[in-house]
C-alpha cells in the first residue's frame, strides 16, 4: 500500500521498515551530490527521524501564521529526506530485501508529494522518478495505480516550474522526461481516459521527439492485451495525432 504524504505517517512507516532491516554499514547512493561518508544504519535511521521531525516542522510553518525561523527552508529540507531515503532504499536492495525497498520507493514518493503539496520545490529529482517506475513496474491493485498515478502527476505539477524547458541533453531534461514518460504509463495503466489524456497531451507538448515511440508501443499494447474500448480509442486517436503540437480537445 501506498502511504499517506504526510510526514507523521512516513515517519511510522519507516520505522517499521528499519526494525526489519540488519544493521549494516549504508553506504551513499550512487550519485548523490555532496554525499557524507558511509554511515551506520542506527545513524542513518536517526537522522531520517531527525529530517522528517524538522520537516513536519517546516511543513506547519509555512501553512500557518507562526513567525519564520532559522530552521532550513521547505526545498532543502525535502532534498535532504529523499537523499537519506534514496540511500537507505539502496541499502536495503543491497541486502535482498527487495519488499522493504518496495515499501521505501513508496515513501519516496510520498515525502515527494508531501513536500510540493506544500508549496515546495525539490531539486533531487531522479531517485522519485526511479521509485516511481518501480512501483509502477509491479503494481497490480486498480486503485493503488489509481493513486500512485495522482502522485506522480502532482509531483510532475508541482515541479513543472523548474525543470520544465530544461535543455535537451542536460542531466535536468533527463530527469524531467523519464518523470513524464513514466507517468503516461501510468496513466495508461489506471484505464482512465480522463487520467490518460492531460498525461498524453504533456507528452505531444514537452517530449515531441518522444511522442511518437511512446504512443507507437502504446498501439502495440492494446494488440497485445484485451484494453476497454474506450481506452483503446483514447491511445488511437493520440497515436493518429502524434507530431501535432496541438492538443486533441
Amino acid at each position: 500500500m501506498l502511504p499517506p504524504c504526510e510526514p507523521t505517517a512516513i515517519r511510522d512507516e519507516l520505522r517499521r521498515i528499519l526494525d526489519a532491516l540488519p544493521e549494516q554499514t549504508a553506504a551513499p547512493s550512487a550519485g548523490s551530490a555532496d554525499a557524507p561518508e558511509a554511515m551506520s544504519l542506527s545513524t542513518l535511521a536517526t537522522a531520517l527521524e531527525e529530517a522528517l521531525d524538522a520537516l513536519a516542522q517546516r511543513i506547519h510553518i509555512d501553512c500557518s501564521d507562526a513567525p519564520v525561523t532559522e530552521q532550513p527552508g521547505l526545498d532543502r529540507l525535502g532534498d535532504h529526506v529523499i537523499d537519506l531515503l534514496d540511500r537507505l532504499t539502496q541499502h536495503a536492495r543491497r541486502l535482498g530485501a527487495d519488499a522493504d525497498a518496495h515499501d521505501l520507493d513508496g515513501l519516496l514518493l510520498a515525502l515527494a508529494c508531501c513536500v510540493v503539496r506544500s508549496g515546495g520545490e525539490l531539486s533531487l529529482l531522479q531517485p522519485v522518478v526511479n521509485a516511481a517506475a518501480e512501483r509502477a513496474k509491479d503494481e497490480r491493485d486498480p486503485a493503488q495505480i489509481r493513486l500512485l498515478y495522482h502522485m506522480a502527476d502532482d509531483v510532475a505539477r508541482g515541479l513543472s516550474a523548474r525543470f520544465s524547458g530544461a535543455l535537451p541533453g542536460s542531466a535536468r531534461f533527463e530527469t524531467w522526461r523519464a518523470l513524464l514518460i513514466n507517468r503516461a504509463i501510468i496513466a495508461m495503466r489506471t484505464l482512465e481516459p480522463q487520467l490518460m489524456e492531460p498525461a498524453f497531451d504533456a507528452l505531444l507538448e514537452e517530449l515531441p521527439a518522444d511522442a511518437p515511440t511512446f504512443f507507437r508501443e502504446g498501439m502495440r499494447q492494446m494488440a497485445l492485451m484485451d484494453y476497454p474500448r474506450a481506452v483503446r480509442e483514447v491511445m488511437r486517436r493520440y497515436h493518429d495525432a502524434r507530431g501535432t503540437d496541438e492538443r486533441l480537445h
